[in-house]
C-alpha cells in the first residue's frame, strides 16, 4: 500500500510557517501522491571550512524536512518527535541549494517511517535516510 499525504501544498506551507516559523529559506515545492520536496536555500546551510556543506545542516533540513510531511501524511501533528533514524552521506556538497525528497513509508495512528533523499542543484543525490517519528499525545485534525 503507497501512502498519500492528506494535507495540499497550500496547507503543508501553512504548517511549515506555523510549526518553524524562524526556518527563512526552506519551503515546500511539491505535494504530490508520490511524496513532498523541500528546498532549502544555500543561505540557511552551514559551509565548514574547506568549502563543503557540514552534514549536520544536511541533516537537519532532512529532519525538519519529514517533521513537516509527518503531518502531511497524518494529519496536523505537533507533536511528532523523531525516535530513530539511519542517515548516510553520499558526497560532499559544494554550496547550493538542496532539495529534500521526503515519501512515507508506513504511517500509523502513533508513529510515522519516512525516508528523506537530498540532492544538489544538479539533481545529484548527496545524502538519505529514513527518519521514525512517534507522535505522542492528541492529534489534531
Amino acid at each position: 500500500m503507497t501512502e498519500k499525504p492528506v494535507l495540499t501544498l497550500e496547507e503543508t506551507r501553512q504548517l511549515l510557517a506555523e510549526y518553524l516559523p524562524d526556518e527563512a529559506g526552506l519551503d515546500v515545492a511539491e505535494v504530490t501522491s508520490g511524496g513532498l520536496v523541500f528546498t532549502a536555500a544555500p543561505e540557511r546551510l552551514w559551509v565548514r571550512p574547506g568549502g563543503t556543506v557540514s552534514g549536520p545542516a544536511i541533516f537537519t533540513v532532512a529532519d525538519l524536512s519529514a517533521f513537516v510531511a509527518v503531518s502531511a501524511y497524518a494529519g496536523k501533528v505537533p507533536s511528532a518527535v523523531l525516535t530513530s533514524s539511519s542517515f548516510s552521506f553520499l558526497e560532499a556538497v559544494e554550496p547550493g541549494p538542496l532539495r529534500v525528497r521526503v515519501a512515507a513509508a508506513r504511517v500509523g495512528r502513533r508513529s510515522a517511517v519516512l525516508t528523506a533523499h537530498v540532492e544538489d542543484e544538479q539533481g545529484l543525490l548527496v545524502a538519505m535516510g529514513t527518519l521514525h517519528f512517534s507522535y505522542p499525545g492528541k492529534r489534531l485534525s
